[in-house]
């Protein structure tokens, strides 16, 4: 049974590749910090092999209180940003992180295999993840073909997002 957290979760922004490199520094800030992984199938030496990376490239999941930690937080090694805008900062459910970690096997996340072939132009549904509800256009498949580019419909703006492949069905 879920518990709600005594706080909220906040969607961070890392720096380049630097993603591990934040989540160590602020561990020892004392914030509570979840980095989803998986394993990702990268050519090495004309060989594929599986390494551990980041389920959201260049995002990490922090929860501290705000007003004692904000400051201390966006300016840790490997931080880029809290996300947000002029309405406040963007949190995610505890539940919704709770169900990432529920996929884990030994602390990986385990990736559904999904057979879906988009068309640039075809209308999405985001189903599950961290942005589950969110309404794009395909615009097309990154070269891992695993993640794909998406043109979001549901917000204030234009916006181009990268999602996993396997959160993605077609929007009836």
């Amino acid at each position: 049974m879920y518990v709600e957290d005594s706080f909220p979760w906040f969607i961070l922004s890392t720096k380049p590749r630097q993603e591990f490199v934040a989540e160590r520094n602020l561990k020892l800030l004392g914030v509570e910090v979840y980095l989803p992984i998986y394993f990702k199938k990268i050519k090495k030496n004309k060989e594929k092999v599986e390494v551990i990376a980041p389920l959201f490239s260049g995002y990490l999941f922090a929860q501290f209180p705000i007003d004692e930690k904000y400051h201390s937080v966006i300016y840790t090694r490997g931080v880029k940003s809290v996300l947000g805008n002029r309405e406040g900062l963007w949190i995610i459910e505890g539940r919704k992180v709770e169900d990432i970690k529920k996929r884990e096997d030994n602390g990986v996340v385990v990736l559904r295999k999904m057979n879906a072939d988009f068309k640039k132009g075809d209308m999405i549904l985001i189903d599950e993840g961290d942005f589950d509800g969110w309404e794009g256009v395909f615009f097309e498949e990154l070269p891992d073909r695993q993640r794909a580019v998406i043109m979001l419909t549901n917000v204030g703006y234009s916006s181009k997002l990268i999602v996993e492949k396997r959160f993605l069905k077609l929007h009836t």
